[in-house]
């Protein structure tokens, strides 16, 4: 009797777990939220099918030499030229926002024409 019982016991606690819902995480959607909503389009950090070649390539170009400049600076040890290499990699980055909005604006004057 005392055998029955604890295999019935196993056999209640085992039931619910069968039954379950799997639980799913939903990604995180409140930036897309917020582009949907100001009515913008989407743009990947390194997705630039949206431009033309012209600055697809030169933007392709700049994150290389952004890439090679964040290489150079994780190895370097004299602090004096990683300050210099840190200087190159903001000027590059700030050449790239202003490649950036270049080429919005040329995509939105393609779009009256």
């Amino acid at each position: 009797m005392k055998n029955l019982f604890v295999l019935f016991l196993f056999i209640w606690a085992a039931i619910p777990v069968s039954y379950s819902q799997q639980i799913i995480p939903f990604p995180d959607l409140s930036e897309i939220h917020i582009t949907i909503y100001n009515e913008a389009e989407i743009v990947d950090g390194r997705n630039y099918s949206l431009y033309t070649d012209h600055y697809q390539d030169a933007l392709k170009k700049i994150d290389l030499e952004i890439e090679k400049v964040n290489e150079r600076i994780q190895n370097e040890t004299n602090s004096t030229l990683k300050t210099s290499l840190k200087n190159k990699r903001s000027s590059l980055i700030d050449k790239r926002s202003v490649l950036l909005e270049e080429a919005v604006l040329v995509q939105d004057l393609n779009k009256f024409y």
